[in-house]
């Protein structure tokens, strides 16, 4: 498969808002465990396995949310640099 070279380094900071199929694999797991959760631990958010989908989810959203802050911060760095 062919990779981004944004995608090869081994540091997050290199790699965060800049890896397409990282934000793609977010963009589906993200809402698909909050659906999976809803359906079906929403009757007991207490149990282990609630409390596991949950860390999860919001794992997946915060990474999500994170990357997309990133390429935010990143093209509005990218305008902001003078032309050489």
């Amino acid at each position: 498969m062919a990779h981004c070279r944004h995608c090869t380094s081994s540091r997050i900071k290199q790699k965060l808002g800049r890896c397409r199929r990282c934000v793609l694999q977010l963009l589906l797991l993200a809402p698909l465990s909050w659906l999976v959760w809803w359906y079906f631990y929403l009757a007991t958010p207490t149990s282990v396995e609630s409390l596991t989908l949950l860390f999860a989810a919001s794992g997946f959203t915060a990474l999500l949310a994170l990357h997309g802050i990133a390429a935010l911060a990143i093209r509005h760095a990218r305008k902001q640099k003078p032309d050489a």
